[in-house]
């Protein structure tokens, strides 16, 4: 328990370092014991002030992933943070 809280503030502190103004997290299907820890990160980030936005997909077979939709999101969540839609 609290190597995981160890863990997050890591990742809070890398963050801030890297002056980061929003970030993008992956679940990853293929891999749920992976995604537990990509959830708490995300809750973890959002309580810190970071907008955090997570998509999916299955690293062990790309016919999950869904192009338009992911891209679309994406662009939703850049113009969030003030930014240009990605072409």
């Amino acid at each position: 328990m609290k190597k995981d809280i160890i863990l997050l503030l890591m990742m809070i502190r890398i963050a801030k370092v890297w002056k980061l103004d929003g970030i993008m997290l992956h679940y990853n299907r293929g891999c749920e014991g992976l995604s537990l820890g990509i959830a708490e990160n995300r809750l973890a980030l959002i309580e810190a002030g970071y907008p955090v936005m997570a998509f999916e997909g299955n690293m062990g077979d790309e016919r999950e992933f869904d192009e338009a939709k992911t891209m679309g999101r994406i662009d939703s969540f850049m113009e969030t943070l003030g930014m240009k839609e990605i072409k």
